[in-house]
């Protein structure tokens, strides 16, 4: 009798196939993830950005209101000053922040109240107000958060 053997390779890899099969899987699989995860990924810096934005448009505003205390203390005519320290209406400022953080002035209206008329609100800066309201946007440009403060006499 004869016996036959037969010279069998066991090799554990992967064919050539297999291979290309599994990476095309794989590529497919990742491209539904990033499609599908991707904007939120990039929209979830959203909230820590406008809470960095919000502190900074608090410290700005503390800043006025610590500035705005000192002149009540020091200056002659408080209001005046304070307003040409404010700015001009639609100005882009660093006066209150450093100059990597400049803000707009949205508003700088006088608020006054005169004997048995209306309460009357004004942007005219040669009067000098009862009251003075200042809005400022951080940071600046058209789109941002906003700020306002009243500040009394």
């Amino acid at each position: 009798m004869r016996s036959v053997r037969f010279n069998r390779k066991n090799n554990g890899g992967f064919t050539l196939i297999e291979v290309i099969v599994s990476l095309i899987v794989a590529s497919i699989l990742g491209t539904m993830l990033v499609t599908f995860m991707g904007s939120n990924v990039v929209q979830s810096a959203n909230p820590v950005i406008m809470a960095q934005n919000g502190s900074y448009l608090n410290q700005i505003m503390e800043n006025m209101t610590a500035d705005y205390k000192l002149i009540l203390s020091t200056a002659s005519n408080p209001m005046a000053t304070f307003m040409a320290n404010v700015g001009a209406e639609g100005s882009s400022q660093t006066r209150y922040s450093d100059d990597s953080h400049p803000y707009t002035i949205v508003d700088r209206h006088g608020i006054t109240f005169g004997s048995g008329s209306p309460v009357t609100e004004t942007a005219d800066a040669s009067a000098t107000p009862n009251i003075l309201k200042v809005t400022i946007r951080y940071p600046a440009g058209t789109e941002g958060m906003t700020l306002t403060a009243l500040f009394t006499k």
